[in-house]
């Protein structure tokens, strides 16, 4: 508990260090500014997002600006979208709520000259120049997917409780899963009875998880791709008593979910590190601005710790890149990531 409240703690200070910085452009006159826009404000894994950037930052000498709607809307991020726009920023990084939603704004950004960078929630290919994403969706997808299998016997009942229905990053890694159940024979015993929606909101996601609860009693498995949703849905399942028979898995913080993963219903659970996935985002913006780095597939560029991030075409024909790193969190190892996730 000590380790909790220490982090965020931490988390706090440095996203109300950077919020205060954001309410005005802070460009110097030879500088680079980039605007951050985020899925929802008071997230805990998109202030760790920021703190990657907020690390870059003091490495690069750029400044940023960073802000999210309250109610996770694509209307709120198009706000501030326009916001960014009107400041005159340099580069836009975004992890959109609608991927589509987005696209028109973005559009009007980059014909003033802005760069647009996607991170951790895509824009559609029409209205980015790069997307940058933690692994590969099918990746995310099926590591998830092959862990709540093995922990059902490859037999049940399983569900998926998500974040928005138009949630891009969410909705990619689930088309991956249901694709497998669908064809994948390891899996003919699966009985997927579907996807309900928490909208990343606590009291939403453990609301429609006792719904699933009380549809399928004999529910065996559930995957929760959004770390908002995942705490709620194991605080559910030990509520209504299923603890023994149904686990969980999913994409969380460590923090979050440490005491639902040594207590067993989440055996293990998975996440890339959003503070990195910020800091690269950062080094990839300034580079490309610089004009050091250019939007081509097979290009490549260097950033500290990490090794053979190079542009790929993405399967929805855009560009993306990738980090590559998947992080699994057990009882073994989840108490080593607590201070940094």
């Amino acid at each position: 508990m000590k380790k909790f409240s220490a982090l965020v703690i931490v988390l706090c200070m440095v996203f109300t260090l950077c919020a205060c910085g954001s309410s005005q452009s802070r460009k110097a006159d030879d500088g680079i500014t980039i605007g951050v826009v985020y899925k929802q404000s008071g997230n805990a894994y998109f202030q760790a997002g920021i703190t990657g950037f907020q690390k870059a930052a003091d490495e690069l000498g750029f400044t940023f600006m960073h802000d999210g709607p309250d109610d996770s809307s694509n209307d709120g991020q198009e706000r501030i979208i326009r916001n960014y726009i009107d400041q005159g920023v340099d580069v836009l990084c975004i992890s959109a709520n609608d991927a589509a939603g987005l696209v028109d704004v973005c559009s009007e950004a980059r014909k003033a000259g802005i760069l647009v960078l996607s991170w951790d929630a895509k824009v559609d290919p029409s209205g980015r120049d790069i997307d940058i994403e933690p692994a590969s969706a099918k990746v995310i997808g099926l590591t998830q997917l092959e862990f709540i299998a093995e922990q059902m016997g490859y037999e049940g009942q399983l569900a998926i409780v998500s974040a928005g229905a138009t949630a891009p990053n969410q909705n990619l890694w689930i088309s991956f899963i249901e694709e497998a159940l669908k064809t994948d024979s390891k899996y003919a015993n699966i009985d997927y009875v579907g996807v309900a929606y928490g909208d990343d909101d606590y009291t939403k996601s453990y609301d429609v998880m006792k719904a699933l609860i009380d549809k399928y009693p004999d529910l065996k498995g559930v995957i929760v791709p959004t770390t908002n949703g995942a705490p709620a849905v194991a605080k559910c399942i030990i509520d209504e008593g299923k603890d023994a028979t149904l686990k969980m898995t999913g994409l969380t913080l460590a923090h979050d979910m440490a005491e639902y993963i040594h207590g067993g219903v989440a055996p293990a659970t998975f996440l890339w590190n959003p503070i990195e996935l910020g800091y690269v985002s950062s080094y990839v913006a300034v580079a490309a601005k610089k004009g050091d780095f250019k939007f081509e597939a097979g290009q490549t560029i260097e950033v500290p710790g990490f090794e053979g991030l190079t542009v790929e075409v993405s399967d929805d024909g855009g560009l993306i890149l990738y980090l590559n790193k998947l992080n699994k969190f057990d009882d073994t190892t989840v108490d080593a990531w607590i201070d940094a996730l």
